[in-house]
Parts: C-alpha cells; structure tokens; sequence
C-alpha cells in the first residue's frame, strides 16, 4: 500500500512539474520598448501592439516614450532596455564610444522631416546666407538639411538648434529663420498658414539618400545571445507595418491614441506620411551608416581616427532580418 502511495505521489508530483515546465514554456517573453519621436514614425511599434502582433509571437511589449534618441541609448547601456525604437547618430555614437546598441532592421528607411519656408521663398538656392532650423545638432532633422543642402549645391547656410520640432515651427513663424525641418503634425498648420514645403518625402526618394531615419535598435549582447527573441520582434514590428497599409481606420484610431491628436486633418496626414515612408522590409544599407559616419566626422561629433578603427558592421546587424527573408516571412506578407 505504502508503495502504490509513493509511486502515486510521484506521478502527481511529476505531472505538476510538467504542467510547469508548459506554463513556463508558453510565457511571453517581457520587453521593455522605449522610442521616439511622438508621431507616425512610432506607429509601428504602437500598432504592433494595439493589433495584438507583439502578443502572437510571444512578447509581452511595455511601450513607452523616452524622448531624445542619445537619453534612450544611454537608458540602454544602463540595462533599463534591450530593445529600442530609433536610429541615427546616437547609434553610431554609442558604438564609437564602445557601447554596444546597433541596428537590426530599419522600418524608414528615407528621409522625412520636411522642411518647410517662408511664402517668399521658392526654392533652396534662394536659402544661400540665411538662418533655418532644426530640432537639434545631430538629430535627423539636421542630417537631412545638411543633404538637401548637398543635394542642391546651396553653401553659406546658418543652422540653428531650436531644440524641438515646436521651437522650430515656432521659430519659422516668427521670422527668426527663413525655413526649418517641420514633421507632422506641425507641418499641417503651417501649410494652413500659408507657409511652403520646398523640399518633401517625395523629393527625398527621388534623391534616393541611403539612410535609416527609424527602425529597432537592440544592445548586441543581447539579441546574440537571444537571436529568436530578435527575430520575434522584428516580425511583429512587420506585422504591424502590414496592418498600417491595410488598415487606414485601425491606423488612424491607433495614432489618436498614441499621439493625443483628435485633428482629422493632422491625423490624415501622419497616415500620409506612414504610408508614403515606411519600409516593407528591413534591410539596412551598409552605405546608410558610411554616409552617416562620414557626415558626423565632418560635424565633429565623433572622433575620426576612432571611427576608422571600426568596421561598418560594427554599427548594425542585417543577419536577422537576411534569416526572415530567407524562410520567406517578408514575400508571404506582402503577397
């Protein structure tokens, strides 16, 4: 009797043990996502888990907005994240610093940030010796006026900080500067103000700028160690990219939610905005963080001889998305 008891009891007690070891097995593994900026670029991260991708490829997301991309990093290399929403300087900085935040996908992969000048002014030449703002030094905002100045041979240019995208709209209004980088919504209430887009999205692919304005950056330690984790994420992320160019109603519903914004007029035009700039997929071009390095050197943000001891990839790792497009996750998405 005391036999059959005994075998009895460990049956019960190996049945529990296997009940656990499925419950652990099933739990979603926990992320913590800061991003920025507050608009359309963010709303693949929002929709991902608003649509509930995030869910169905086992995360359990917690969003939240940090602010300047160089605070997020630094939050990162803190431990309080392994995933982020950006892209840009502060992650070449980081690594040329010995931090070790890079790129592994990118879901904008033009400039955005139009700029925007006074009704005088019909064209970027006619901005040689005057003053235009930007959100701050550094910021995509400045790296893309610094190409549109490139692009359109115009020299002599005063760039100011502004300090945000507000202070800019702001700045322009009030005549301090003759054009600046406005984004959505800003951009619609000055184009209701009689103010002119001289350089926009369209113009930007046309010019066809390697660039990673946005995407997931991720500590590489980390998703080394856990390339599935990576992988999961940056499905979702897709999904919720798909979901975008679905779903015009969900879309605009999910960025009143995120943004505060109850304008329909602003919110058509961030959907515009996402729809016209986000990626189908997620490679990044090695050219993207050559042309970045390059134009950061030249600035005097990071240190030239330190930059040329790195390799590009040093900057980002396209090996996760290469094994999605190989087991054909991005072509069954889009068919």
């Amino acid at each position: 009797m005391r036999k059959i008891v005994s075998v009895g009891g460990w049956l019960l007690f190996a049945l529990f043990f296997a009940v656990q070891l499925v419950g652990a097995a099933s739990a979603p593994d926990k992320i913590r996502f800061p991003y920025s900026p507050m608009s359309w670029n963010s709303l693949p991260w929002w929709m991902a888990k608003d649509a509930g991708h995030f869910e169905r490829n086992g995360l359990d997301v917690d969003l939240f907005y940090e602010g300047a991309s160089s605070v997020i990093v630094q939050a990162m290399l803190a431990g309080e994240a392994n995933f982020a929403g950006l892209a840009g300087p502060a992650v070449v900085s980081n690594v040329i610093n010995g931090g070790d935040v890079i790129q592994i996908a990118a879901v904008v992969k033009t400039f955005t940030v139009p700029m925007f000048s006074a009704p005088a002014i019909k064209e970027v030449a006619q901005l040689k010796g005057q003053k235009v703002a930007v959100s701050r030094f550094g910021s995509i905002s400045h790296i893309a006026a610094l190409n549109i100045f490139q692009k359109a041979g115009v020299t002599g240019v005063t760039i100011l900080q502004s300090g945000g995208t507000p202070e800019s709209a702001a700045m322009l209004m009030s005549g301090a500067v003759a054009a600046a980088m406005v984004p959505p919504p800003q951009s619609l209430m000055l184009k209701e103000k009689g103010f002119r887009e001289l350089v926009g999205v369209k113009q930007f692919r046309e010019w066809n700028i390697p660039v990673v304005e946005n995407g997931i950056a991720a500590r590489r330690g980390f998703v080394e160690k856990n390339p599935s984790i990576a992988k999961r994420f940056i499905r979702a992320a897709f999904e919720g990219i798909q979901t975008i160019y679905t779903n015009k109603e969900l879309s605009i519903k999910t960025l009143a939610k995120y943004t505060k914004v109850n304008d329909e007029k602003i919110l058509d035009e961030s959907y515009r905005f996402s729809v016209e700039g986000l990626s189908k997929e997620g490679f990044m071009p090695p050219e993207a963080f050559s042309a970045l390095v390059e134009q950061l050197v030249s600035q005097k943000s990071i240190d030239e001889a330190a930059s040329k001891k790195l390799p590009l990839t040093s900057y980002f790792d396209n090996r996760y998305v290469n094994e999605l497009e190989k087991e054909g996750f991005f072509k069954k998405l889009w068919q």
